[in-house]
C-alpha cells in the first residue's frame, strides 16, 4: 500500500466515523426527547415510538456509511453494482490464461511478439500533407494485409479480415496533429509488427509501428567494446556474438530502437579476419579489445545495426 492510498483510506474512514457519530448523537437526543415528553408517532405508545426512533437511527447510520463509502470509493461501487460482471470477466480471463499456457506448452509458435511481419515498410516524407499521408498509409495497409494473408496464412495462421471502420481509425491516427508535428521534423517510417505471440491456428493480428527516421550513428562511430584475455583458449567466434548482444542492448536502451531493429546486429566486416583474430589471440598474452564500429551511417531505415569489428592489443 502506498502513501496516497493510506491517506485516502484513512480520510474515508474518519469521514464515516464522523457522519455515523453525528447521526447517533442526533438519534440519541431525539429518542431522549421522545421518552421524556412521552411523544407518540402515528398514535402508537411512547415506549414503542422510542424503539422505532432507535431502530431508525441505526438504519440511518448504516445507510449513511454505505452512501459515504459508495461516493468515496470506486472499488466499493464496483462491489455493490458490478460484482457479477467482474466475476464473469475474471472467469473469462482465467480461461484465456489457461488457453495461453496450453499454447506455450504445446503450441507451435509461428510469429514471436514484436517480430517484423513484412519485408517492406512505408516512408512518409517530411512535410507530407495530411490527405496525402493518410492515402499513403491506407495503400500501405491494404498492401500489408495482402502480403500477410498470402504469406502467414500458408504457415498456419488464420486469414486476417480488416475490421469495420478501419479507414476512420487510420485517418484518426495518421492524420492527427501529433503525427503532423512529427512529420514536420523528420521522415516517418511505418513498420508492420506482431503485437503478441502468434501460434498455429491463431487469427492473424498485426500493428503499425511508427519511427522517426533520424540519424542514430555515424559511420565509424564506436558503439561498444569487449575485453578478451589472450591465450590458447581465447575464441573470437564466441566473443563476437557476445559483443553483438551488447550492441543490441545499447540499441534498445540508448537508441530507443524497437526489438525487430535492435536485435538485427550483424558484423559485416572483421579486421583482421576471423582466422587472423584466432591466431593473434592464441599466440598473444595480456588483454585484447574487441571493438564494434558503425559500418555506415545508421538510421531506422537501415533495418538493423551493421558493424565493423576490430581486434587490437589493449594498452
Amino acid at each position: 500500500m502506498n502513501w496516497v492510498d493510506f491517506v485516502r483510506g484513512s480520510g474515508t474512514t474518519l469521514l464515516i466515523m464522523i457522519v455515523a457519530g453525528a447521526i447517533a448523537y442526533v438519534g440519541d437526543r431525539v429518542g431522549h426527547q421522545v421518552g421524556r415528553r412521552r411523544l407518540t408517532l402515528f398514535g402508537i405508545r411512547p415506549r414503542y415510538t422510542s424503539t422505532i426512533v432507535a431502530i431508525g437511527t441505526g438504519m440511518l447510520i448504516a445507510l449513511s456509511v454505505t452512501v459515504v463509502a459508495l461516493l468515496a470509493s470506486r472499488e466499493v461501487r464496483n462491489a455493490f453494482f458490478r460484482m457479477n460482471q467482474i466475476t464473469t470477466r475474471i472467469s473469462q480471463l482465467e480461461g484465456q490464461q489457461r488457453d495461453l499456457e496450453a499454447k506455450v506448452d504445446t503450441g507451435e509458435l509461428i510469429v514471436p511478439v514484436n517480430a517484423l511481419m513484412t519485408p517492406f515498410f512505408l516512408e512518409i516524407k517530411k512535410g507530407t500533407p495530411v490527405d496525402q499521408r493518410v492515402a499513403q498509409v491506407e495503400r500501405f495497409y491494404r498492401q500489408s494485409v495482402d502480403y500477410l494473408n498470402q504469406t502467414w496464412a500458408q504457415r498456419g495462421l488464420k486469414r486476417y479480415v480488416p475490421p469495420a471502420g478501419i479507414d476512420k481509425k487510420l485517418t484518426d491516427e495518421f492524420g492527427s496533429p501529433l503525427m503532423t508535428e512529427a512529420t514536420l521534423t523528420s521522415n516517418q517510417l511505418v513498420f508492420v509488427t506482431a503485437p503478441q505471440n502468434l501460434y498455429r491456428n491463431d487469427e492473424l493480428h498485426f500493428e503499425l509501428q511508427t519511427i522517426s527516421d533520424v540519424e542514430l550513428l555515424k559511420k565509424g562511430e564506436v558503439i561498444a567494446s569487449l575485453i578478451i584475455p589472450g591465450g590458447a583458449h581465447a575464441d573470437p567466434r564466441l566473443a563476437i556474438p557476445e559483443l553483438a548482444q551488447y550492441v543490441s542492448s545499447i540499441a534498445r536502451s540508448q537508441l530507443k530502437l524497437p526489438p525487430f531493429l535492435a536485435d538485427n546486429v550483424q558484423a559485416v566486416q572483421l579486421l583482421p579476419n576471423i582466422d587472423e583474430m584466432t591466431k593473434q589471440l592464441a599466440s598473444g598474452t595480456g588483454n585484447y579489445v574487441l571493438t564494434a564500429f558503425a559500418a555506415q551511417d545508421i538510421y531506422p531505415r537501415t533495418g538493423g545495426i551493421p558493424l565493423v569489428v576490430t581486434l587490437t592489443q589493449a594498452k
